[in-house]
């Protein structure tokens, strides 16, 4: 592990390769050195330079940030941004409200394994519909947001399970002999790279 001095603060590296200290004692010093000395630079050039909190995504060249603002947890509203390494937004979506009671906060939210798609559900900002956990994904490919609940029915629970590369399960309104229910649901698979 390497540390480097970055924005006042140290930041910790770890390398992608393993040191065999044993073959390094047996080069001269000034090799030592010179090797130590580049891959420090290199490894704290090549760290992202986000200032927000948020998700990153597994192969760390996007950033998913999530500001709230308005009345306090858990009836604020959300703002999601999607930032490139060099912190640029790449896409916004925007849940606030004028009035602050009818837009919507991020709830349980998750990049896949793959990095092309970052999935979020919401709850409503004034407490309507309770049961609708409206759920959104960010495609990497196309640059947008979507509305997960277009393509499976009105999702009702908040909690979903991605697995790779881009599978997601979702709970939805519904059972076999009750189409309305809203409490139980069941379950829906879907691939988001399918979903257009």
């Amino acid at each position: 592990m390497l540390t480097c001095w970055k924005s006042a603060s140290f930041v910790r590296l770890t390398l992608p390769f393993s040191v065999d200290y044993s073959n390094i004692m047996a080069l001269p010093m000034r090799h030592v050195l010179t090797l130590f000395l580049s891959t420090l630079l290199l490894s704290c050039a090549a760290q992202p330079k986000w200032k927000c909190d948020g998700v990153t995504s597994p192969d760390q060249q996007l950033r998913a940030c999530i500001t709230s603002s308005g009345n306090p947890a858990p009836l604020n509203e959300s703002v999601v941004q999607i930032h490139d390494v060099n912190d640029r937004v790449l896409a916004t979506d925007d849940f606030r409200s004028s009035t602050r009671s009818n837009g919507r906060n991020v709830q349980k939210n998750q990049w896949t394994p793959d990095s092309q798609f970052f999935v979020f559900s919401t709850a409503s900002s004034g407490g309507h519909s309770p049961w609708h956990w409206q759920t959104y994904f960010y495609s990497r490919r196309s640059n947008s947001f979507k509305e997960l609940d277009n393509f499976t029915g009105p999702i009702i629970k908040s909690d979903f399970t991605i697995s790779a590369p881009d599978w997601i399960e979702v709970t939805v309104q519904g059972t076999q002999s009750d189409p309305s229910d809203i409490v139980t649901g069941h379950k829906v698979k879907r691939r988001l790279s399918a979903l257009h």
